[in-house]
């Protein structure tokens, strides 16, 4: 398969009166995705949200459960490996980035920003899987946790490009929690591969412009109250994805399945 040209998108301020704002620069993640995974478009996404995290305001190290970083398994007599890295920054409680590696094809990228309540952004989530050097399934949302997006948002989205894929997904039962604007598709070869990664880097660019563009409400505000429980249950219905706890706790058992679920990748906001 041909290789994928990585897309790295320098992070522009466009509120100047941020731009004085102390910026903390971390060193890289602690995950070698090229160890882990193989899929170049996997790889390439994974670089890019790096490359943007690093460069957020007050982006700092978030720590992990115990043991939760790098977890390796067995399934089906083969390898299972798993890595993870979490970060916090302006904005946002938690932006998590998962890597696995199922055996000799199976690839996985499973990233997550969740808003810190007080602030009216959504959720940036984006799932790739790939099995035998294919993409099976590519999703990318920004998922609000409003009533609605932002009108900004929804204005922004609007004039987007929006690339015709000949395979779209259906959503899940539970994928009421997903914007109009979800993308959700099996992508055909390289050149939808490579538009579903510019897709994905045009939502993670609208999302911390306007991270960068509005300030927040206080905790107690009845905004923040409504969106802290808009989170809560997006954090609920994405637990009720059968398919990634059947996989996780074949390998690792119903109990820690479960548990890997609700503290790891779908943790609630705290009250």
């Amino acid at each position: 398969m041909a290789r994928l040209a990585p897309v790295y998108l320098p992070l522009v301020v466009k509120n100047a009166a941020r731009q004085d704002k102390k910026i903390v620069r971390i060193k890289a993640m602690d995950v070698d995705a090229a160890a882990i995974c193989t899929h170049p478009v996997v790889l390439n996404l994974a670089q890019i949200l790096e490359a943007h995290w690093r460069r957020m305001e007050e982006c700092k190290p978030l720590a992990l459960p115990h043991g939760m970083d790098r977890v390796t398994g067995v399934m089906d007599g083969g390898p299972v490996q798993i890595r993870n890295c979490c970060f916090s920054a302006r904005g946002f409680r938690k932006m998590h980035l998962e890597l696995a590696a199922i055996g000799p094809g199976l690839n996985i990228l499973h990233a997550v920003m969740f808003p810190d309540p007080c602030w009216d952004l959504p959720l940036f989530g984006c799932d790739l899987v790939t099995a035998r050097g294919q993409v099976t399934a590519a999703v990318v949302d920004l998922s609000p946790v409003a009533e609605a997006l932002s009108p900004s948002l929804r204005r922004q989205l609007q004039t987007l490009p929006r690339p015709e894929f000949s395979e779209p997904r259906q959503l899940p039962p539970w994928g009421d929690i997903f914007s109009a604007a979800v993308c959700f598709i099996r992508p055909r070869g390289v050149e939808e591969e490579q538009k579903f990664q510019q897709v994905a880097v045009r939502y993670l660019r609208l999302l911390l412009d306007e991270a960068g563009r509005i300030s927040p409400d206080s905790r107690d505000h009845p905004a923040t109250v409504k969106r802290r429980t808009a989170q809560i249950r997006y954090c609920s219905q994405q637990q009720r994805n059968d398919k990634t706890r059947r996989v996780l706790a074949k390998s690792f058992g119903d109990t820690w399945a479960d548990d890997y679920i609700r503290h790891v990748l779908f943790d609630q906001p705290d009250s």
